[in-house]
């Protein structure tokens, strides 16, 4: 998880309930028909426009995006990686990679294949095709999240008309008033610090990770490639060059998660 969103997300949660908790008591914010309200019919509207699959698959691609990783990321250590793999093959062959551990999964997939006497062909083809399938599995779960952003909102508003209309049905009933105005103006605000807290950030989280995750593999891809075909390790970085260098500017730009 990168400092930004940690806190990001532990002030946002902070601000909001030191807010609350400094005008009264926070029970006062918790309204459990408000909450069906929004809640179930946040669920509701994403079930029928993804499937329960997705939805699992997008609860999982976010604890990916947010969880600490020990897997090589830096793409300079990865050129690193590259160089010693070829200088060991070209010392002792192909054979001799299998003794080496790479610390990336997608990395270690393609060094295995190779090891493993597939062609070239076909471990770029396979690397190719689990990059493509990265990417529309992240777009997919960016995709209910922003489903989850968009309908939090609309279903805080029918929240507060619900509970305008008890409130108005009950004008005669003083005791009444008060509950009925707690849900409509409570679900406003459950729909929009679901939204705006969690879902729109986890959507924007995922596709800013996915990016940059789809960026490493093609690095990894050309950098099996160079070994593959034996390159010379100078030659090998003049290849990979270009990545470094648009790697660096998403650095220097703050954009990488």
């Amino acid at each position: 998880m990168s400092f930004s969103t940690l806190i990001g997300l532990v002030a946002g949660i902070a601000i909001v309930l030191m807010a609350m908790a400094m005008g009264s008591s926070i029970a006062m914010f918790i309204n459990i028909p408000g909450m069906m309200i929004v809640v179930g019919g946040t669920v509701a509207a994403t079930m029928i426009r993804y499937s329960m699959a997705d939805s699992f698959k997008a609860i999982g691609m976010s604890f990916s995006v947010l969880k600490v990783s020990s897997e090589v990321k830096d793409f300079n250590e990865i050129v690193d990686i590259t160089e010693d793999l070829l200088r060991l093959v070209r010392g002792k062959g192909v054979l001799a990679m299998e003794s080496y551990e790479v610390n990336n999964s997608f990395y270690q997939t393609g060094v295995r294949m190779i090891v493993d006497g597939y062609s070239l062909e076909l471990v770029k083809q396979t690397l190719r095709e689990k990059n493509k399938l990265l990417i529309e599995k992240a777009e997919t779960s960016a995709g209910v999240f922003r489903s989850v952003g968009d309908a939090a909102p609309a279903f805080g508003m029918i929240g507060t008309l619900v509970g305008l209309i008890q409130m108005l049905s009950n004008l005669s009933d003083p005791s009444a008033i008060g509950p009925a105005m707690a849900v409509a103006m409570l679900t406003t605000l459950y729909g929009a610090m679901i939204a705006n807290l969690f879902a729109l950030p986890v959507a924007d989280k995922i596709e800013s990770w996915a990016q940059n995750e789809s960026e490493r593999e093609l690095l990894i891809i050309e950098a099996i490639e160079s070994i593959g075909q034996g390159h010379n390790p100078s030659v090998m970085r003049d290849l990979l060059a270009p990545f470094l260098q648009a790697n660096k500017k998403v650095k220097e730009s703050g954009q990488e998660g």
